[in-house]
């Protein structure tokens, strides 16, 4: 029961690319953050949990549907609009955020501290960290064709995970209320992803 609620085992998290199509939780390398203000909202106590420091380049982890971006009927795209939260090491977080510091525990045994979604080290690539939720960008369609960007995608109980971050994020709900109602869908090699077969949101 644990699991469910708390979170994924760290290596059920990644898996390598398997899919052409974009599924929330795919990371990208050389996101731009940097229209973001980093000073606007300095937290004078030093007491914040929030990250503020700057981000200009960096990891990005998709949070756009799919079956959002992808029109269901035509195949088509639906709009030129892909979300990415900035994906920051857990030391930086540490550093940058005093509130945060003490739940660092939390955010890496439980990810229930509620602005961040923890994901497990990425092998030769990523270290430890956590996706800024409240700290959105939008990026173009065609910015993210122009080069080869995408690095590795969540499996399907990383992407649960994130699901349920990003339900409790703007609404504070509870997790442990409803995790078992949180599709782990698609699996990769139980359910082959065609053209016209998406499922809904």
């Amino acid at each position: 029961m644990a699991d469910a609620v708390y979170g994924p085992a760290d290596d059920a998290y990644w898996i390598p690319n398997w899919s052409s199509l974009l599924f929330a939780g795919d990371l990208f390398a050389a996101i731009p953050f940097v229209d973001q203000p980093s000073e606007a909202l300095v937290d004078e106590t030093g007491q914040g949990k929030h990250f503020l420091g700057p981000i200009a380049f960096g990891y990005g982890l998709l949070i756009s549907p799919t079956c959002d971006m992808v029109d269901q009927k035509t195949l088509e795209i639906s709009h030129p609009y892909r979300a990415f939260v900035p994906v920051v090491p857990l030391s930086m977080i540490a550093d940058g955020a005093p509130g945060a510091r003490g739940n660092i525990g939390l955010i890496r045994s439980r990810d229930t501290v509620i602005p961040y979604t923890y994901l497990p080290p990425l092998p030769g690539v990523l270290d430890e960290s956590a996706a800024c939720l409240f700290r959105p960008a939008l990026i173009s369609d065609e910015d993210l064709r122009d080069a080869p960007r995408r690095i590795a995608q969540l499996g399907p109980e990383g992407r649960r995970q994130l699901k349920i971050k990003l339900i409790r994020y703007p609404y504070d709900i509870d997790p442990t209320v409803f995790p078992e109602e949180v599709p782990a869908w698609p699996e990769q090699g139980v359910v082959r992803l065609r053209l016209g077969s998406f499922r809904p949101c």
